[in-house]
């Protein structure tokens, strides 16, 4: 069962720990830690928050909130319908603000997927597909976005269009790391034009 995050309670929560990251970002790691199949135990969880956060240890409330990031990415991930939400602001927010939280994401999942990828290919001597390798790399460049001047319709459109890219971009990434299988209609990674 996925239990379900809202950006502001883990923006107050981030707060009240001191933290300067996003919660975005820290769902991004989340995300891209077990894209390429990272697996890891609470207290492990916890280790990585806290060098990521830059925070003292949480209370045990505050932990179980931080874990549960975790695990929500992993259950989105491991259902198998594609079903991964980004944990960024809804659109109360500025799209400016929605766009940084969408590179703070990306940075994130680079993070993740680094630290995982890292120790995974030490003991796995692991090769990605072009595919792969190509949605890594547009998910690198969606990293260093940056809200330009454009507010209106067509700005909304292009930032849900870019968040669908990402999220379906992970997924994939997600399948091809973990041996997974997708419906054919689904096996092609998404091109960002």
């Amino acid at each position: 069962m996925t239990v379900s995050l809202e950006h502001d309670d883990l923006a107050n929560l981030f707060l009240s720990l001191g933290a300067l990251q996003p919660p975005a970002e820290l769902h991004g790691y989340a995300a891209g830690f077990v894209s390429v199949g990272g697996r890891i135990t609470a207290d492990g969880w916890l280790k990585h928050c806290i060098d990521l956060l830059d925070c003292e240890t949480p209370d045990p409330d505050q932990s179980q909130a931080l874990y549960t990031v975790y695990t929500s990415a992993l259950d989105n991930m491991e259902s198998g319908e594609m079903s991964l939400d980004l944990l960024l602001p809804d659109d109360e927010f500025d799209l400016d603000q929605r766009i940084s939280s969408l590179g703070q994401w990306c940075q994130g999942y680079l993070t993740g997927f680094a630290m995982a990828g890292k120790q995974q290919s030490v003991e796995q001597h692991k090769t990605y597909s072009p595919d792969l390798t190509e949605a890594i790399s547009d998910i690198a460049a969606i990293a260093q976005v940056s809200a330009d001047e454009q507010t209106d319709e067509e700005g909304e459109q292009d930032y849900f269009a870019v968040c669908e890219y990402v999220r379906v971009a992970a997924m994939t990434i997600f399948v091809e790391c973990n041996d997974g299988e997708v419906a054919a209609d689904d096996a092609e990674t998404p091109r960002l034009h």
